[in-house]
């Protein structure tokens, strides 16, 4: 087990936004002249039809939200169609027989939920703009320089998992690349565990695989890696996780 950080996000506004559309959609389908009175508008048979198509958008939304709450796409249609939305509220209120304090009401009503939609949309985003293709959170990836060839490397790191030694087991992505000047090689690990987790991972792999042994040193409470030592395996004790 591994500690986690938890930053806030938008999940948690993105579940909130979904449901708040189904029951939008749900009323607009169900009851659409209700609808249209609550927000000053006469209900025409043209309102009723208009209003019953923006409440099969508002559950499609809401369902697709509550599907994939850490998306951003949904929350974006979403403030797509607040857009639509107060375009129509705009052209009711030059039509006879609204209720311009109603109408008011209701545009001021959908731009409040106007901009919580982009918070959440622009929440979702900047979080999956920090994520890889497998969804690990490479904004708490580590590095360390080994000196020691790459292929050399991934070889030993298969073995480190398969030796059981491994301490993030499955819940990680790496890349091995070549260390510039020919230093050996650059280890870069991201996973679900926190930053302290993947330094400690990669500082015990970097001890086995130059010194072939992992020393620890005792802190108050905790037992940890212990960092190489200047001499171990010809080690640069300047080529720390960054």
């Amino acid at each position: 087990m591994h500690s986690q950080e938890h930053a806030p996000d938008g999940t948690t506004l993105s579940q909130a936004l979904g449901w708040f559309s189904i029951a939008l959609g749900v009323a607009e389908l169900a009851a659409p002249r209700q609808v249209a009175r609550w927000i000053g508008v006469r209900p025409t048979d043209e309102t009723n039809r208009r209003l019953r198509s923006y409440g099969a958008r508002e559950v499609a939304s809401g369902i697709g939200i509550l599907a994939q709450p850490s998306s951003s796409k949904w929350l974006w249609s979403r403030v797509g169609g607040d857009a639509v939305d107060l375009m129509s509220l705009g052209q009711a209120s030059r039509r006879p027989g609204t209720n311009e304090t109603l109408l008011t009401a209701a545009t001021l009503a959908v731009l409040g939920v106007t901009a919580l939609d982009v918070i959440a949309a622009q929440s979702l985003r900047a979080k999956e703009e920090h994520r890889d293709p497998f969804g690990f959170d490479t904004s708490k990836e580590q590095a360390i320089t080994v000196r020691t060839p790459l292929e050399a490397v991934e070889t030993a790191w298969i073995e480190w998992c398969a030796s059981g030694e491994a301490g993030l087991k499955n819940d990680y992505v790496i890349r091995f690349e070549v260390a510039p000047g020919a230093r050996g090689t650059e280890i870069h690990l991201a996973g679900g565990g926190s930053k302290g987790a993947i330094r400690q991972e990669l500082r015990r792999f970097k001890q086995k695989l130059e010194t072939g042994e992992i020393s620890v040193s005792d802190g108050p409470g905790l037992w940890r890696a212990a960092q190489p030592t200047a001499n171990a395996g010809g080690a640069n004790p300047a080529e720390v996780l960054r």
